[in-house]
């Protein structure tokens, strides 16, 4: 409604669009981007307008930086990417992703806007995403990049969906109701990231969305599409890939470094199956590091579990994520039937970073 409202203006409709932005606030009196854009249309209808430095509290320091994120929020809203144009591409972080993931979530902190994907894929190798919803959404108040508790920043890396919240006794806050994030993940706990909650949710009651930032570090949306989503199936375990920038790519590219990550995976899994300790030992980091224990103490039970593979079947990879900033790291998503008589089949995640030309494993353990 906001878009046809200022392509009214453009044809100089200005009745029209005028009609129309009273439909709006009508319908979401508390969307106060277009109360704003009410107010400034009917000012121009005036024979004297006001003068907008004029209105009362405007002057003030808060008034102007309110005013400030509103216009923010037009512009980001008004020049989101055309999603036409990113038909048949896919976000670069992606290696591969098994039709066993119904969702997959990407977030352009740059552009306040959120893409919520149904994974269409047949080929692990060739995802194909189809957009379910794409949306403006609100960051961190300070921006990206969370290194600390209560810097008022959102993290950015590879993340995943732990629980699903609908209906649940929540704070006003959360609005609809919400979906919370693996936040610190392992590689945030190496860094000596801090800092929980991180979550994807609704807007408090009296507004239908936030300016682009403005939230103490979680992604947030308005409560009608939080609650689409809140409605959605088999939402845990959904990847979340929160960037300042998305990269959008040709899913069938062939990308050399990516299929060196690959041939060093068939090493793992096949030292695995072939109970090769020696060779499997040298795919982990010196600086590996799960529960506060180093690699030393964790080989017993890591051989151990290879042992079972060369009994068992083949894991089965769920996905493929690639993350670089200062470090280049993937993610891995499998699960591993080779367990104990008994047990039913293991999630597992693995970090791996690129040290040097070689990959290796950071971080191994349960989902």
């Amino acid at each position: 409604m906001l878009e046809n409202v200022y392509a009214l203006l453009r044809l100089g409709q200005r009745s029209a669009a005028l009609a129309l932005t009273q439909r709006l606030v009508s319908q979401f009196p508390h969307f106060q981007l277009g109360q704003l854009l009410y107010a400034e249309l009917l000012n121009e209808g005036l024979t004297q307008p006001i003068d907008p430095k004029e209105i009362p509290g405007k002057e003030t320091a808060s008034g102007q930086d309110r005013y400030d994120e509103l216009l923010l929020e037009s512009n980001r809203r008004l020049n989101r990417p055309d999603v036409h144009a990113l038909q048949g591409l896919v976000p670069s972080n992606i290696i591969s992703l098994s039709p066993q993931n119904p969702y997959l979530i990407a977030v352009d902190a740059s552009k306040s806007r959120l893409y919520w994907f149904a994974n269409k894929t047949v080929d692990p190798l060739k995802p194909q995403l189809e957009l379910l919803l794409d949306t403006y959404v609100s960051v961190g108040q300070k921006g990206t990049g969370k290194s600390r508790e209560g810097d008022g920043r959102t993290p950015l890396g590879v993340y995943f969906v732990n629980k699903n919240l609908k209906g649940q006794p929540l704070p006003d806050l959360y609005g609809a109701g919400a979906l919370t994030l693996n936040y610190p993940n392992a590689i945030d706990v190496m860094r000596g990231q801090t800092g929980s909650g991180i979550w994807l949710h609704g807007t408090p009651s009296t507004q239908y969305a936030r300016a682009p930032w403005a939230t103490d570090g979680c992604v947030v949306m308005s409560n009608p599409e939080m609650g689409r989503l809140l409605r959605l199936k088999n939402v845990e375990k959904t990847p979340v890939l929160i960037t300042e920038k998305l990269e959008w790519v040709a899913p069938d590219r062939s990308v050399p470094d990516r299929e060196a990550f690959r041939k060093t995976l068939d090493q793992w899994i096949r030292d695995r199956q072939t109970s090769n300790l020696s060779s499997l030992k040298t795919l982990y980091s010196p600086q590996y590091q799960r529960d506060g224990k180093g690699l030393s103490e964790w080989w017993p039970e890591i051989a151990a579990s290879a042992q079972l593979a060369g009994h068992g079947g083949p894991v089965n990879l769920q996905s493929i994520l690639h993350w670089k900033d200062n470090q280049d790291y993937i993610v891995v998503n499998l699960s591993n039937p080779n367990t104990p008589k008994g047990k039913a089949a293991q999630q597992l995640r693995l970090y791996w970073a690129k040290e040097g030309n070689q990959w290796q494993i950071l971080y191994e353990g349960p989902v």
